[in-house]
């Protein structure tokens, strides 16, 4: 059997240590199941820094966040085939360059952090609503959420633009730092400002356009990066949070459009003293497992929920056997996950026991230039 996963990250050689850079846009990973490992990765879309996207099975269509010349920056629609496995960019908008940002940052290549001043601005995360034909997208440099309306055809019909304020605790917490955005099940839009260490709640209206409904604070100085949840999960919502390096557990509540603090863990082993950042978060589709990544540390933190959803227990640390594990994903099935490497420019396949939860590495070193987004894309190519 082979399951798929699409592969996304940079192009620029920048992102590479000063070598060249060999990756040209989107990817396709094939893993043949029986085998146990990685057979081929071949190039879906030519583009220039796909750093993240989310895709649309009902219309095969893939939302992605994109750069143009090396001067702008914005999110594009790419129109997928699956009969030929290829796509092609079919829509974009461009980002207003007037305000670009700057943002601290750290450097894994040289273990120091830098101030990073941008040329021009570019989401960070991006979301298709394929029903209202909408796209969200997390503006982490100038802390604004972004909306798109598209037409029947995906062409960008109307724009808008959320500023947010805001700052916490940590140097990184310069500004509010909009990481991460998302449709919950109930069609409100979640957002996670890491800087400014709040989630925000709002409804979506027929134009694209917000009305906020609730604001949840995490702890000072959690910086909430990312989120997950499943059906399974009775409206616990798992967040992410990179600077604290912790899973937290919400509950959120459909009737009020409000979040409620459970608990929270930590993604690291007690006594680590190093520099780390919490990165990628999944939760297994039976919403009995959550797995969280860790940048520093270089390793990923397995959960057990328990409660039907409200707690959490740290079951397994196992090394990625590389730097910088950005962003990974669940095969179809379960029965693997695909981690990206991002520093050594890597990917490494685990076998996942899907009773236990358990993670054992089945195949390393799988070449893969500057890849920061791994999703599972089976269906997708069907």
């Amino acid at each position: 059997m082979e399951d798929k996963f699409l592969l996304g990250g940079y192009t620029a050689d920048s992102y590479t240590g000063g070598k060249h850079n060999s990756s040209e846009g989107i990817y396709v990973a094939n893993l043949d199941t029986d085998k146990g490992k990685i057979t081929d990765i071949n190039l879906v879309t030519k583009l220039e820094n796909p750093a993240f996207f989310n895709y649309s099975i009902k219309d095969h269509k893939i939302a992605v966040v994109m750069t143009k010349n090396d001067e702008t920056g914005g999110v594009g629609i790419i129109d997928f085939d699956p009969q030929t496995g290829k796509g092609k960019l079919i829509s974009e908008s461009m980002l207003d360059q007037s305000v670009k940002g700057s943002y601290e940052a750290y450097n894994y290549f040289d273990h120091l952090y830098y101030w990073n001043e941008l040329k021009y601005t570019v989401p960070s995360y991006v979301y298709l609503d394929d029903k209202r034909k909408m796209v969200f997208a997390a503006n982490y440099n100038t802390n604004a959420i972004l909306t798109w309306k598209l037409d029947d055809n995906y062409q960008f019909v109307t724009a808008h633009r959320y500023p947010i304020e805001g700052r916490g605790p940590k140097a990184v917490q310069d500004a509010a730092h909009i990481h991460f955005t998302r449709l919950l099940p109930d069609g409100r839009l979640i957002v996670c400002s890491l800087g400014a260490d709040k989630l925000l709640v709002y409804d979506v209206n027929d134009d694209a356009s917000l009305t906020q409904v609730s604001e949840y604070h995490t702890e000072a100085g959690f910086g909430p990066r990312q989120l997950a949840f499943n059906k399974n999960t009775n409206n616990y919502v798992y967040v992410l949070n990179e600077v604290g390096s912790r899973t937290a557990v919400v509950k959120y509540n459909p009737a009020t459009g409000t979040l409620s603090r459970i608990a929270s863990y930590s993604n690291i082993p007690e006594g680590f003293a190093g520099h780390n950042q919490s990165a990628g978060i999944r939760v297994s589709a039976d919403g009995k497992f959550v797995y969280s990544s860790n940048r520093g540390h270089n390793s990923l933190a397995v959960y057990r929920v328990l409660d039907g959803g409200a707690h959490l227990e740290k079951i397994q640390t196992i090394k990625t056997n590389g730097v910088s594990p950005r962003d990974f994903d669940l095969s179809k099935n379960g029965d693997f996950m695909l981690v990206a490497n991002q520093m050594p420019h890597e990917l490494i396949l685990f076998k996942r026991d899907p009773e236990t939860g358990y993670l054992s590495v089945a195949q390393e070193g799988i070449k893969h230039d500057a890849c920061v987004r791994v999703l599972e894309a089976t269906d997708f190519f069907a």
